[in-house]
């Protein structure tokens, strides 16, 4: 793997990027985000609180995983975004490090470039231990049309602040696979006549409609679909939208291996 000098890293304002770098003399390579600020001025004493989340979400049959970061200071929250690509030359290794790394360096760069770093316990671990089983049976991609995707996916989900609440989760509930008996008919507003096959009330999650993820429409396609409905807020549904595949509604919404949908909260209606 290619290592980088922290000091000689060049960003945009607002651009986060993944590179592998040297810790020290004799140390082993290892994963930092590196992120450059657009404000004028980074406190640098402490008061920054750091966030991490992370999702994935089918754009174009091309898996896109992405990592965020929010930056939080006395003044103001800064959000940056960066993407994994899988079937990259160096993709597999970075996923395995990223499962196995356990402390993860921020490289913080404020707008005049200068950088400071901000170690961490690696949140994301459990995430990277989990995806690669999804991309078993995917084809490949090239960089380009890797690029692509995301440029598409973003230009949907941008501004950052939106991207972050999308792929906002919380832990499945076992509790959560036994509905209640409440029927469509008693949701507030209208369900859609052809989604009403699918609804489901959910006890920790409140009214829902049983979808499958677009990142496992085609692994659904080529097997029983009915394994692969994951219960996503009404709510959620009918923001995002739907299409049908074989009688199944597929709706983009980011899944998180071992944790389930990624949805908002505040999108749960009781």
């Amino acid at each position: 793997m290619v290592l980088v000098d922290p000091k000689e890293v060049s960003l945009l304002p607002g651009q986060g990027i993944k590179a592998m770098f040297e810790p020290g003399p004799g140390i082993p390579g290892q994963l930092g985000l590196f992120v450059r600020s657009a404000r004028e001025s980074m406190p640098r004493n402490g008061d920054i609180h750091i966030e991490q989340r992370a999702g994935m979400v089918r754009f174009n049959d091309i898996l896109l995983v992405v990592t965020m970061i929010k930056v939080d200071t006395l003044l103001t929250d800064e959000y940056f975004d960066v993407w994994w690509d899988y079937h990259s030359a160096d993709g597999v290794d970075h996923f395995e490090q990223m499962a196995d790394q356990e402390r993860l360096v921020f490289h913080v760069y404020d707008a005049e470039g200068r950088e400071f770093c901000i170690d961490r316990e690696n949140g994301f671990r459990k995430f990277f231990a989990n995806v690669p089983g999804v991309f078993r049976n995917t084809k490949q991609w090239t960089e380009i049309e890797f690029d692509r995707a995301v440029r598409g996916f973003c230009a949907d989900s941008y501004p950052k602040e939106n991207l972050w609440q999308v792929i906002e989760f919380r832990p499945h509930s076992k509790e959560a696979s036994k509905g209640e008996p409440v029927s469509a008919d008693e949701y507030l507003n209208n369900v859609p006549e052809d989604l009403r096959p699918f609804y489901l009330y959910l006890s920790d999650k409140g009214h829902c409609i049983r979808i499958i993820p677009s990142v496992f429409e085609q692994e659904a396609s080529h097997g029983n679909p009915e394994e692969f409905l994951q219960p996503a807020p009404l709510k959620t549904v009918l923001r995002c939208g739907i299409r049908w595949a074989g009688g199944y509604p597929v709706a983009p919404i980011p899944f998180v291996p071992g944790h389930g949908l990624a949805v908002p909260p505040e999108d749960e209606e009781h």
